[in-house]
């Protein structure tokens, strides 16, 4: 274990850095599914907020001038919506496969992470679409 002068010997830290590496992979894991979760809020309350929008303007002139610039929004943050979602699989998968030690398992992290991003590129785009429909009706 350690010897008298309290040094400990070269298990303990061994132990202490295997034990560090997990810590570190394990907050790792939970930083991407705060992330996934915050996509997928980010999506949806996008995807409510454009709907409760069109809702307001379906009465008014500018609606068809912005009904071009909304559908495709709209599907934007659905879309980025469902694909965060989805990356919950992915990483179940992804856990999965490197607990089993299965040599494909970075194919199932490659495709988690490029599932949030592509998640997070549909709420910026559909955001650039909505800016891009006031402008052009106002």
């Amino acid at each position: 274990m350690s010897n008298d002068s309290g040094i400990p010997d070269a298990s303990q830290v061994q132990q202490l850095a295997h034990d560090r590496h997990t810590h570190f992979i394990e907050s790792l894991r939970q930083i991407k599914l705060e992330g996934a979760k915050g996509l997928v809020t980010l999506n949806g309350g996008a995807a409510i907020a454009m709907l409760a929008f069109l809702q307001a303007l379906v009465d008014r002139p500018t609606f068809p001038a912005f009904k071009s610039f909304a559908l495709p929004s709209l599907s934007l943050f659905l879309a980025g919506a469902f694909v965060a979602g989805v990356a919950f699989f992915f990483q179940y998968a992804y856990v999965l496969h490197s607990y089993y030690g299965s040599k494909g398992f970075w194919v199932w992290r490659w495709i988690s992470w490029c599932s949030l991003v592509l998640s997070a590129a549909a709420a910026f785009a559909g955001g650039c679409v909505v800016v891009a429909g006031v402008r052009c009706v106002l």
